[in-house]
């Protein structure tokens, strides 16, 4: 447990200089302003550092939708995207990894989910160029690697685009469950919201496409786990992968990821807040969500394990490629198959739980224990 992050800590260290709302444009930025309130002193400098960057890159933003902004209106997605879901800490990262690995797919990387505003115009260099200088090696609660180039989710985009992202709920804790319920099943959202989200989930998707040439995207969002209709309403003929992990190691990782979070998010106070009923909240909402929307899918929807995938990573993403009837499966499993050799030495977190904890979790989480034939693993040390 040496060297962990907790709340205590992440409370007492400065945040980083830039937040990802600093990718905003200004009209996104004074929404989620006017939307929140109760700022924290600590983050005070962060958040001038965040406008300021807004206003200095809004020419920047502008030039982008006068140069691109009809291309991008009349263009068609000219694949059906890939959605790799599941919830956090249950290995989408790993499995993005292994499938981006595919030459013939195009991703989202850290720059362009940092600053889609600017994902086109040429300028984008020189903002990549800065975030790059000042983003972290690696995530901070394992040892996946960040990288402005590497492959991330979309979701950081999607909250600099519109209001509505699950990444409020790291933003503003303190309306934790309004902003969970909002950004993935649109709760509370009016009509108005409700297009803009559509709107720019459309729009980024569309950039990406131009960007990446044309190629088929591949995308992973934990967020999207229960967005299942709402993605196929946008982008009918979607294809889903979804991965599960053992809920009881989850629990336990997503106690450990959330002090690291609030601390380079976080516009609140969260010494308070409780780590605990935030993960049973998440979760159960999650994964229920997740379940009763499946069978609506149908067989555009696969499903894997961080368990399958981590024995035999080359097998699994084969049964994508085959199940989807994707080109390229030769070359890119030579790949996967180079990529899994390097992370052979990758060391996995080793976690504690109490008795009541482990308790809660068949309580709370039996539905997922008995869906997916999950027990309590013997790599969780229980204590009192």
């Amino acid at each position: 447990m040496a060297g962990r992050w907790n709340m205590e800590r992440a409370m007492t260290e400065a945040p980083p200089g830039l937040h990802p709302l600093a990718g905003c444009d200004y009209r996104t930025l004074r929404a989620h302003l006017q939307q929140n309130d109760e700022y924290s002193p600590r983050t005070r400098a962060q958040r001038f550092r965040s406008l300021l960057a807004v206003i200095l890159r809004q020419p920047f933003t502008l030039s982008e939708r006068l140069f691109f902004g009809a291309k991008v209106a009349s263009y068609q997605l000219p694949h059906p995207p890939i959605f790799l879901v599941g919830h956090w800490r249950s290995g989408t990262t790993h499995l993005h990894n292994l499938m981006s690995c595919g030459t013939h797919f195009s991703t989202i990387d850290f720059g362009q989910t940092a600053m889609p505003h600017s994902l086109l115009n040429p300028t984008r260099v020189i903002g990549r160029a800065i975030v790059s200088r000042v983003m972290p090696k690696d995530r901070g609660m394992d040892q996946v690697k960040v990288a402005i180039d590497e492959p991330q989710e979309e979701e950081m985009a999607i909250g600099n685009l519109n209001p509505i992202c699950y990444y409020n709920v790291f933003y503003y804790p303190h309306q934790m469950k309004e902003h969970f319920d909002r950004s993935i099943f649109l709760e509370g959202a009016t009509d108005e919201e409700k297009t803009r989200f559509k709107d720019s989930y459309q729009l980024l998707l569309k950039k990406l496409s131009i960007a990446g040439g044309d190629k088929q995207l591949l995308l992973k969002n934990p967020a999207s786990t229960a967005r299942l209709t709402l993605l196929d309403e946008i982008f009918p003929e979607a294809r889903f992968v979804h991965i599960v992990r053992n809920p009881f190691e989850v629990f336990a990782s997503m106690l450990h990821h959330y002090p690291r979070l609030f601390n380079a998010f976080s516009w609140h106070d969260f010494a308070d807040i409780d780590l605990e009923e935030m993960v049973f909240y998440k979760y159960g909402r999650l994964m229920r969500g997740y379940l009763e929307q499946r069978e609506k899918i149908g067989d555009r929807i696969i499903e894997t394990s961080y368990e399958k995938v981590v024995e035999d990573p080359v097998k699994e993403v084969g049964r994508v490629y085959d199940g989807f009837q994707l080109e390229g499966k030769e070359s890119s499993l030579e790949q996967v198959t180079a990529y899994a050799e390097a992370r052979k030495g990758y060391k996995r977190n080793q976690y504690q739980l109490t008795k009541k904890q482990i308790d809660r979790i068949h309580d709370e989480w039996g539905f997922a224990l008995r869906e997916w034939g999950y027990e309590q693993p013997d790599s969780i040390e229980v204590i009192d």
